[in-house]
Formats: C-alpha cells, structure tokens, sequence
C-alpha cells in the first residue's frame, strides 16, 4: 500500500511454490523471508524495512535515485 500511495510501479514476482525463483531471491537479497523488496537491484529488505526507511526520510531517495 505505501508504494501504491507513493505512485510507484513495481512489479511484484511471486515465490511461493516456486523453489528456483525462492532461491534465486534468496541469493540475490540474503533473505530467506517474504517479501523481499528490491529498489532497481538493490535488495532492502521486507516490509518493516520499507517502513523504516520511510520514517527515515530515506526512502523517497531510494525510489528517485532508481
């Protein structure tokens, strides 16, 4: 809901069920819970991690610098 309220397109890829693109994401974030976010290739984490980085002020960076 926070990158629909924000207007950012994203494109959600779903894992469960799919044990190649479950590892691919774990390799690629260093995470093995879901979601994992990416910002461009960069991976930040889950949902609570998002939410930090908004009351940080940092995440409206992040999405720009994309």
């Amino acid at each position: 809901m926070l990158l629909d309220k924000k207007q950012v397109e994203y494109t959600e890829e779903k894992v469960d069920g799919d044990l190649a693109k479950r590892q691919e994401m774990a390799k690629l974030s260093g995470g093995q819970t879901v979601p994992q976010i990416f910002i461009g290739d960069t991976p930040i984490g889950g949902c609570d991690e998002m939410f930090a980085l908004e009351r940080q002020g940092k995440l409206d960076e992040l999405l720009n610098a994309k």
